[in-house]
């Protein structure tokens, strides 16, 4: 074999290993947009949520930015996996979990 047709024959296989990467790199992409629209959703579910209770019996105070919505938000929601959208950190709380 000559080194023409070995060098060819490298260069196919690199192709289409390439191609096999960015294959799998646009999934990935694809799967971490996927993801982060369904944590916004959830957000935006959860903020309705705790809005429509607040309304119901305290009212809802008025938020000047979001930095307030947010420690608003952080000392009402009280499960793992409703703070963990909103990357609150961790804590224990009563059982009138939203």
């Amino acid at each position: 074999m000559s080194r023409t047709t070995r060098a060819d024959g490298r260069i196919r296989t690199i192709d289409e290993r390439l191609a096999r990467l960015r294959a799998e790199r646009s999934r990935l992409l694809a799967r971490m947009g996927s993801a982060e629209r369904r944590r916004d959703t959830r957000r935006k579910i959860l903020v309705g949520a705790l809005i429509l209770a607040a309304v119901e019996h305290d009212g809802v105070p008025a938020f000047r930015n979001s930095r307030e919505l947010l420690e608003w938000l952080d000392t009402r929601l009280t499960r793992p996996h409703d703070r963990a959208v909103f990357d609150f950190a961790r804590r224990g709380r009563s059982s009138t979990d939203v």
